[in-house]
C-alpha cells in the first residue's frame, strides 16, 4: 500500500492501530428519555475553558438526540466494564434496563462503576463528513483510581505502564514463553481476530452477536447451554442477546420442556453472509503456507484440546 492511495478497509485498519479509551456518552432526548452510546472518539480540546469532544455517526439512531442535547455526560469505562460497553453499543434494546444510574448535569444519567465522568454543557457541533463532531464544556467531573478500558485493533485491551527500570542482562536466551502452548494459541487468536473483529464492529454488530449468528448460520438449532459453550458467552447474557436478535427476526427463541432452544433464521443468515466470506478469507490468509492436510490436522488437534479441557 502506498501513502497516496488506500481503500476504506485499509483506512479503518490503520486507524485501529491507535489505541483509544472506551466511553459511554449519555444525554436526554427531546422527550426527556435517557439515551446512551458507546464511543471511542472522545478527546480533549482545551484547558481554558475546559473543553472536550467526541463524534457520532450521522446515521446513528441516537444522533439527533445528541446533536440537539443541551447537556451530556462522558462516562469513561473501567477495564472490567466490557459488558457495559457492549450493552450501549447494541441497537434496538433498552440500554438502561437493570442499570442503576445517578442524575448528573441537566438530569443526564451517569453510569455506575466508571473511573471518570465528565458532566458537560453543549458548546458547539461541527460537520465531520459522515460524523457530527460534538464539543462540550466540562462543568463538573469526578474521577477515581483504576485501569481504563482500551480498544485496540478491533479488540478490548487494558493499558499498563511501561517499566522504566533497565532490563536485567542475562546470557540465557531460552524463555519459558517460547515453549508454552497457551502463548501461541492466544497470540494466534489475537492476531487472526483483530482485523476481522474490526470488520464486524464496522458492520454494526458486537463480537458476541456475530458469534451467535455464525453458530446459528444455515438456520441451525442449539440449546442455550450448547450455544453458550460455542460462543463463550454466559447463558444469562446470551439469552438477553438472543431475545434482542429475535426482535429483528434474526433468531428464534423457544422455551421447551427440555430447556431453551435457539434457532437461526433466514434473516439472521442474510445479516452475516458477507461476514462469513470475510471470515473464510481471514482463515485462508492465516493458513498460508500450509497444505490442506496440515490445516485439517491443525483443526483436529485444536478440537482435541477443546475436548480435553471442556
Amino acid at each position: 500500500m502506498t501513502t497516496e492511495a488506500f481503500n476504506a478497509r485499509e483506512f479503518r485498519d490503520a486507524l485501529s492501530s491507535f489505541a483509544t479509551g472506551v466511553t459511554v456518552v449519555t444525554c436526554l432526548d427531546a422527550n426527556g428519555e435517557p439515551v446512551g452510546a458507546t464511543a471511542s472518539s472522545f478527546n480533549s480540546v482545551s484547558m481554558d475553558p475546559p473543553l472536550i469532544l467526541w463524534s457520532i455517526t450521522k446515521t446513528a439512531y441516537s444522533a439527533d438526540a445528541f446533536i440537539n442535547a443541551k447537556h451530556f455526560v462522558v462516562n469513561v469505562l473501567g477495564a472490567d466494564q466490557t459488558d457495559m460497553s457492549n450493552k450501549f453499543a447494541r441497537s434496538g434494546t433498552d440500554k438502561f434496563a437493570d442499570v442503576e444510574v445517578e442524575k448528573g448535569i441537566g438530569g443526564v444519567p451517569m453510569l455506575p462503576g466508571t473511573i471518570t465522568c465528565f458532566e458537560c454543557e453543549a458548546w458547539a457541533t461541527y460537520d465531520g463528513g459522515d460524523h457530527e463532531i460534538i464539543v462540550g464544556q466540562v462543568k463538573a467531573m469526578r474521577s477515581t483510581a483504576g485501569s481504563g478500558l482500551v480498544f485496540y485493533r478491533g479488540a478490548y485491551a487494558t493499558a499498563e505502564a511501561i517499566p522504566t527500570l533497565a532490563p536485567v542482562e542475562t546470557n540465557d536466551v531460552s524463555h519459558f514463553i517460547d515453549n508454552y502452548l497457551l502463548y501461541y494459541l492466544t497470540r494466534a487468536t489475537h492476531q487472526m481476530g483483530d482485523a476481522f473483529h474490526q470488520l464486524v464492529a464496522d458492520d454494526g454488530l458486537t463480537t458476541k452477536e456475530w458469534r451467535v449468528l455464525a453458530c446459528l448460520y444455515n438456520e441451525n438449532s442449539m440449546s442455550l447451554a450448547e450455544l453458550a459453550k460455542r460462543t463463550m458467552v454466559d447463558q444469562t447474557t446470551l439469552l438477553e442477546l438472543a431475545l434482542g436478535l429475535q426482535k429483528h427476526d434474526m433468531a428464534r427463541v423457544q422455551q421447551l420442556d427440555t430447556g431453551t432452544k435457539l434457532t437461526g433464521t433466514a434473516a439472521g443468515q442474510q445479516r452475516v453472509v458477507h461476514l462469513i466470506a470475510d471470515c473464510q478469507k481471514a482463515e485462508q490468509s492465516a493458513l498460508e503456507g500450509l497444505d490442506t492436510d496440515a490445516a485439517e490436522t491443525l483443526k483436529a488437534m485444536l478440537q482435541r484440546i477443546i475436548s480435553n479441557t471442556d
